[in-house]
């Protein structure tokens, strides 16, 4: 469960840099995207905190996440869509396999969210 609880907070806080990028370019649905990324690291903080030991979630570093989000900016304006739109879609297989494994978790032992 632990373990379990882990690789999904650093999974969520590894999405976070996407997201923003994707909040930055996909302008028409700001609203939405903002309620995503607010949502997604509620989530990530929520779940470290319910880690044994908080420390071991991975998260990445300032200078990572500036790195990633500076080749992300550099892109042409049709890479745009489609990188948003590999971002969203990678997203959302994350999160799909996170409910599977929350839920696994839930029926499997006194584990309650």
């Amino acid at each position: 469960q632990d373990k379990c609880l882990k690789k999904i907070a650093s999974g969520l806080y590894a999405f976070k840099t996407y997201l923003e990028y994707v909040q930055e370019t996909f302008i028409s649905e700001k609203q939405n995207v903002e309620s995503l990324c607010y949502g997604t690291e509620h989530l990530a903080r929520t779940l470290k905190q319910m880690v044994i030991n908080p420390d071991e979630v991975t998260i990445p570093d300032p200078a990572t996440q500036e790195s990633l989000r500076t080749k992300l900016k550099s892109h042409k304006t049709w890479i745009e869509k489609i990188t948003t739109h590999l971002i969203l879609r990678d997203f959302t297989s994350f999160m799909e396999k996170t409910v599977r494994a929350v839920r696994y978790l839930k029926n499997t032992r006194s584990f309650s969210v």
